[in-house]
């Protein structure tokens, strides 16, 4: 493993939440920073304390766990088509539709929606972002940030964010998504651009749970350019090629399977 990944592994892992009971974590996550810590929605329409909307019955998620306390501490949403023929908006669409330029609008009219995900409900909760110094912004992302951890000294926020990103890549991959699409925080899309992830921007600030950016792009474009740019964190994010890998390692990891 490179250094990205060893800094990582030694404080969280990556999980695709499968099982009910992940599903349940992302969204108690989703309510503490949503409803209690930012208000951007209202808690009391949440009585199990577990946020969440309509458009969760097409949708998968990703989770970052800390190891030694075993606590889910982020989270993030891919929204996914009700089904491959289906107009039915996404929530950036309905939000932020006015904002997009027409190169934007017209590049969501023209790329088949069961290949599309949404990026959304991108969350760290505030226990880390407390220790970590920001308390602003539901990702944690800030220009003021400090990005180290007191209790262990590590500069954590970055590879919290990296791992909601490994994350996004094995969902795509698994349910065979190519465009991503995004309503971010302006301070999130430059941490990233930080580790060679580059969104087209589609659109103008609009103020959708804070001030956001609208952004579209290819998954393979984006990859790419993180290969190029930053190696490292491309091999942690694609597990060395695992996902999004091409066809030729699928076909050597199912010779590896089937020799095992």
């Amino acid at each position: 493993m490179n250094e990205v990944s060893n800094s990582f592994y030694k404080s969280f892992d990556v999980e695709m939440a499968e099982s009910p009971r992940q599903v349940e974590e992302a969204y108690e996550l989703r309510y503490d920073v949503y409803c209690l810590d930012r208000e951007f929605e209202n808690a009391q329409c949440f009585p199990d304390k577990r946020e969440h909307d309509e458009f969760d019955r097409h949708s998968v998620h990703g989770l970052v766990r800390h190891t030694r306390t075993g606590k889910a501490i982020a989270g993030v949403r891919l929204v996914m088509s009700r089904s491959p023929h289906e107009r039915a908006p996404f929530p950036m669409e309905g939000a932020c539709l006015e904002a997009l330029t027409p190169a934007g609008r017209h590049v969501l009219r023209s790329t088949p929606r069961a290949q599309v995900a949404e990026l959304s409900r991108f969350a760290v909760s505030r226990e880390f972002r407390r220790r970590l110094g920001e308390l602003d912004t539901p990702s944690g992302a800030s220009d003021r940030i400090r990005y180290i951890d007191q209790a262990d000294g590590h500069r954590n926020l970055p590879y919290i964010t990296l791992g909601l990103f490994a994350a996004i890549v094995r969902l795509s991959d698994l349910h065979g998504i190519t465009h991503w699409m995004a309503v971010m925080e302006p301070a999130l899309l430059r941490l990233l651009q930080r580790f060679g992830i580059r969104f087209k921007h589609v659109g103008h600030i609009v103020n959708y749970h804070g001030r956001r950016k609208p952004v579209f792009d290819e998954a393979a474009a984006v990859l790419e350019g993180i290969r190029r740019d930053r190696p490292d964190v491309w091999a942690f994010i694609t597990d060395d090629g695992r996902y999004f890998g091409g066809s030729e390692r699928r076909d050597h990891d199912v010779r590896s399977q089937r020799r095992g």
